[in-house]
């Protein structure tokens, strides 16, 4: 008897919600969310971009949305795999570093060294050295290759100074930049 009763008043509250939901809604439900800008503090600086690009000897990056890519190619490399036989710098044969920034203005940096075997130990030490970077790992890039070519993939960030001044460090220690004489600075 009870289903008798129920059925009757559900098929009367159907049509109300058809109504209902039909109902014409206020434009403010329609409107898409305000698009949020960036803080100054999380904006990308050009002059510090320029800076780093020109301490680490990069040609000018590219920015896509809120990260700048600075990528420094290996030149100086003569590879050859017992597979492929010579492998152009093209390949990949190149140092990348990827800087964006967070809200309290930090720069944050994710990135790799390609490097030479020798070249690897002075490249982490430099990257760790004020402890604003870490090594997140160290691995082979190709097999059978001569000579023996290195990924370093580390992170870190802090102030763009320290940024800059641990890349530049880093950058110093591989290619050509290594047989550079270094000047003596007296007085410090």
């Amino acid at each position: 008897m009870k289903s008798r009763i129920l059925l009757p008043f559900l098929f009367a509250a159907l049509p109300l919600a058809i109504v209902a939901a039909a109902a014409p809604r206020s434009h403010a439900e329609d409107a898409p969310a305000a698009a949020v800008t960036d803080s100054p503090k999380k904006q990308l600086e050009p002059a510090h971009l320029k800076a780093l690009t020109e301490a680490v000897g990069a040609k000018p990056g590219v920015t896509k949305g809120k990260v700048h890519t600075i990528t420094l190619p290996r030149t100086d490399l003569d590879v050859n795999t017992l597979e492929f036989g010579d492998v152009p710098v093209e390949a990949g044969f190149e140092s990348t570093f990827h800087l964006f920034r967070c809200g309290c203005g930090k720069y944050y940096v994710i990135g790799q060294f390609c490097v030479t075997d020798y070249e690897s130990n002075d490249v982490i030490d430099a990257l760790r050295a004020n402890a604003t970077m870490a090594v997140v790992s160290v691995s082979p890039m190709l097999l059978q290759e001569k000579p023996r070519i290195l990924l370093i993939r580390f992170q870190g960030g802090g102030e763009i100074d320290a940024v800059t001044k641990n890349l530049k460090e880093a950058a110093r220690w591989i290619g050509e930049a290594r047989t550079k004489s270094n000047p003596i600075k007296l007085g410090e």
